[in-house]
């Protein structure tokens, strides 16, 4: 090819890579991104070119444009296809977006497979971010520890899953003076390729490295589902549109289709285009150190009505997920609970994707299209624990994940907006009663939290709460489950259920329902992960089996145990919204209930609900709720010396009492501030 005539073309012949066996690790990084910049100018723009059909690999990768009509007059971005350019980063700190401002810029690869506009533009470039990543390489002297080198990988698929929403699965290259490996990464696990001996065979290598370059976005692991998807750069303000198709709701995730859950046919199917707002995530996972997780996302986001005129209609709330294939369908419940007023409304849900689809294409074919998978993990060096951690952080090793969206009706004030005690009595009293009708289902909630129970779209202040067609929300029924079918007094069918007892360290050969109690053509899902909720809002007496959990057979969720987490909801609010007192028993007592330490979190649930000085302390605009706390906490000492679990009944009647007398209370301040007749009697009455 002309193109290696070029004098500054590094040549195999010429001993340019085999002498890299007596390089220094930072004497490589060079040499690679030459060849890498050769392999980007040569290999797929010139010899595809003489092909009988061009291949042209820019059409996959136009830059972003806004899809609104209106928005693609007004932008000024920069157009045509974006260049994919190999860059020298081991001594840049890749950044992370607004978002992710917690998370400290420590991460350096030392080269980066990334996208820009301009490829002459930003060869220096004072700032690298992962949102521009699309394939990160790690390169070292030798192989000697590969283990070091996948906990190093292992960060940067993190980093990139974290930031690029769009995006599910992530390919990364450790190259060495003489040999190459890629990793394909997801929410489950990690696929590793053969080694490849880069002089052995050189020819092999290019393929890989070009395979890289030619991928379109879907190939790079970006869902399409998104406008634009892989192709909005940092600090470009791009619309982002997300296309949502209604699946068929299935009770198990890891069921084979029945003849009656067959899915909707795509043509059929309905469809719901939304203009999301990504710049204000609603909600989003952000587990630090947990590279295999569900990666939960939740937007809000506007209809669109009419894709012509660009006019969009209600706002909606979309939810992501990667949820374990072991799990009842999230969906099904929301299918379940649609007459119950206090669980939130779904529009329709789609199953999109699963990790396993990938990994049964790879099992028979290969990683790249050219380039063998291997069973065979590398684990050696320094870091071998740790590599081994990213293994068996999961609980079923063969698990894996399905990708689950769901669309919501409207979106719910979170606690944060509250405006008073009383709305947030009034809101107690309606998450009660949908634990109570969700248990009536049999389905237990297993993750009330703070971020779970939400207010009623508009604040009705002390204006009869109760009586509001709008009312307090309960949220994420991904961690919901049924409960015991055989203590379901006859409300459910075998078929449904699963107990809701959790397995600390669940193996291999239990099972929630023995195959032998279910019906023909159902089945109980698998254990599951044995932590049921967030920590600083699980029951006590859960959160004690958990801090001994080794020593312990089932931990039972029950209705009583999610009460109590409305409980820990509402101290936890309350010692949240009273930090600007400055009171250290309040700030000390909030930092250890959120502490990681699961023994420190047990001390630290007894002391409140057992000594009176914490609740009685309570102060800041929403101290009046301290009367409930206080009612409750002697309610559940009165059930723990009778050796009896509260009774949600009970705990709903104290939360209409409390609500009431502050509705009371808020009537008669009101009548004495306009100086009304009712309220001169009152003063007057003995």
């Amino acid at each position: 090819m002309p193109i290696l005539a070029d004098t500054g073309c590094p040549r195999y012949s010429e001993g340019a890579f085999t002498l890299l066996n007596e390089a220094k690790e930072d004497d490589l990084c060079t040499p690679f991104r030459k060849l890498f910049t050769l392999t980007v100018n040569a290999f797929h723009r010139v010899s595809l070119a003489t092909q009988p059909v061009p291949l042209d690999i820019d059409a996959a990768w136009p830059a972003a444009i806004n899809p609104s009509p209106g928005a693609r007059e007004r932008a000024t971005s920069l157009t045509g296809a974006l260049q994919r350019s190999f860059f020298d980063t081991r001594n840049r700190k890749l950044k992370f977006s607004p978002r992710f401002a917690e998370k400290p810029a420590n991460l350096k690869p030392d080269l980066v497979l990334m996208l820009h506009h301009n490829k002459d533009a930003n060869k220096n470039q004072p700032s690298v971010y992962w949102k521009d990543v699309r394939i990160p390489i790690e390169v070292k002297r030798n192989f000697h520890s590969e283990g070091d080198i996948i906990v190093q990988m292992s960060g940067y698929a993190e980093a990139i899953l974290m930031e690029q929403f769009d995006r599910k699965f992530v390919i990364t290259v450790s190259l060495s003076a003489t040999h190459c490996r890629l990793f394909h990464w997801d929410s489950v696990s990690y696929h590793v390729s053969e080694l490849i001996d880069i002089h052995k065979n050189p020819i092999l290598f290019i393929r890989c490295i070009a395979r890289l370059l030619m991928m379109t976005p879907a190939e790079l692991g970006y869902d399409e589902h998104f406008s634009n998807a892989g192709r909005v750069l940092s600090g470009e303000e791009v619309t982002t549109t997300l296309i949502v198709r209604e699946s068929s709701i299935r009770r198990y995730l890891d069921r084979e289709l029945g003849s009656e859950e067959m899915p909707v046919p795509s043509e059929m199917a309905r469809s719901m285009l939304l203009e999301l707002d990504t710049e204000n995530f609603l909600s989003e996972s952000k587990l630090e150190g947990m590279l295999f997780h569900r990666y939960t996302r939740v937007w809000r986001g506007r209809e669109v009505t009419d894709v012509k005129e660009w006019k969009t209609g209600p706002t909606r709330v979309v939810k992501q997920s990667w949820i374990e294939d072991t799990r009842h369908c999230e969906g099904y419940f929301y299918k379940l609970t649609t007459n119950i007023p206090t669980i939130c409304s779904l529009v329709f849900m789609e199953e999109c994707d699963r990790t396993r689809t990938y990994r049964s294409r790879v099992a028979e074919r290969d990683v790249l299209g050219c380039l063998r998978a291997t069973g065979q993990k590398p684990c050696q060096g320094a870091n071998t624990e740790a590599e081994g951690k990213l293994l068996d952080f999961r609980p079923n090793p063969l698990q894996e994940r399905v990708l689950l969206r769901f669309v919501f009706e409207e979106e719910y004030r979170p606690l944060s907006k509250a405006s008073n005690s009383l709305e947030v009595l009034a809101a107690t009293v309606h998450w009660i009663e949908g634990l109570i009708a969700l248990d009536r289902l049999g389905i237990v909630h297993r993750n009330i939290s703070y971020s779970n129970l939400m207010l009623p779209a508009i604040d009705h202040g002390s204006c009869a709460p109760d009586r509001s067609p709008n009312v307090a929300k309960i949220i994420d029924l991904g961690l919901a489950h049924r409960k015991d079918p055989q203590g379901s007094n006859g409300l459910l069918p075998r078929s449904l259920g699963a107990t809701s007892s959790v397995v600390a360290a669940p193996t291999d050969d239990q099972k929630c329902l023995p195959e032998a109690l279910a019906p023909q053509n159902a089945r109980a899902p698998q254990q599951h992960h044995p932590i049921p909720g967030t920590l600083p809002f699980i029951a006590l007496d859960l959160t004690r089996q958990l801090q001994r959990r080794s020593k312990t057979g089932l931990i039972e969720h029950a209705l009583h145990h999610d009460v109590e987490s409305v409980f820990w909801v509402l101290v936890y609010f309350c010692l949240l919204r009273a930090q600007d007192s400055g009171m250290a028993l309040l700030t000390d007592t909030l930092d250890q209930l959120i502490s990681p330490k699961i023994g420190v979190v047990v001390a630290t649930k007894w002391d409140i609900i057992s000594w009176r000085e914490i609740l009685a302390n309570f102060v800041g605009p929403f101290s009046e709720l301290k009367a409930f706390l206080e009612a409750f906490a002697d309610y559940y000492h009165e059930c723990s010396r009778n050796n009896e679990p509260i009774d949600a009944q009970k705990v709903l009647s104290i939360a209409i009492e409390q609500r009431d007398k502050l509705a009371e209370d808020a009537r008669e301040k009101s009548c004495a501030n306009d100086g009304s007749p009712a309220a001169t009697d009152n003063a007057s009455s003995p």
